[in-house]
């Protein structure tokens, strides 16, 4: 677009023309900025109970030596009870039967304990997990350009961390499957013990307990 200008100077006929331009900005439209991208949300971790979980454990352990205490004093009393009495006294027979009851008894308390235990642990590693997820997607958020030497190295430890993380989890699962396949073998065998002194009613002399 010409803007023309035309004057008169000492009544000479002098038409000075000026030509502008308009600057682009005015006609041109304008982008705005891109919207900032949106900060990544931590994920959840569903919560556990803490605080009942410690009072189930605390009780566990006062059962236990409640255990300890009476499975030690059957033993005892057994092997007192043989010296005097035959073994298919039906005093002792019922000694026996106690002292079974109270090594099932025992083992279902390990399983919990171990179990409660582990699930505090896997609770951990899903707390931290999701913490080393949130702080890499920060990191990620930002361009390649602009990340300095000390954010490319944070985001590695962070990967390297994230990895042992996972890894771990993965050894806690492992553990609980062999804890189950030992459990399964130690109540077969504590059924076969029981079976065997119930069908030939002979006391076995010492049980470990």
């Amino acid at each position: 677009m010409k803007f023309f200008l035309t004057t008169f100077h000492n009544s000479s006929d002098i038409t000075i023309q000026e030509t502008r331009k308009i600057p682009v900005s005015l006609w041109k439209n304008k982008k705005g900025r891109a919207p900032p991208r949106p900060m990544p949300q931590r994920r959840p971790v569903k919560e556990m109970p803490l605080e009942d979980l410690n009072i189930e454990l605390s009780d566990i352990e006062v059962k236990q030596i409640e255990l300890e205490r009476q499975g030690t004093y059957l033993e005892n009393m057994i092997r007192e009870k043989t010296e005097t009495e035959l073994a298919e006294s039906p005093v002792i027979e019922e000694m026996v039967l106690q002292l079974f009851e109270l090594v099932n008894e025992k083992n279902e308390l390990f399983r919990r304990k171990s179990e409660l235990m582990n699930m505090r642990k896997m609770h951990n590693l899903e707390e931290e997990h999701a913490e080393i997820e949130y702080e890499i997607r920060c990191l990620m958020l930002r361009p390649e350009s602009n990340k300095t030497d000390s954010d490319k190295t944070k985001e590695e430890e962070l990967i390297k961390r994230l990895l042992e993380v996972v890894e771990r989890k993965n050894e806690i699962i492992e553990t609980m499957e062999k804890d189950r396949l030992r459990q399964t073998a130690e109540d077969e065998s504590v059924t076969t013990q029981l079976g065997i002194f119930t069908k030939n009613s002979k006391l076995i002399h010492r049980i470990i307990f």
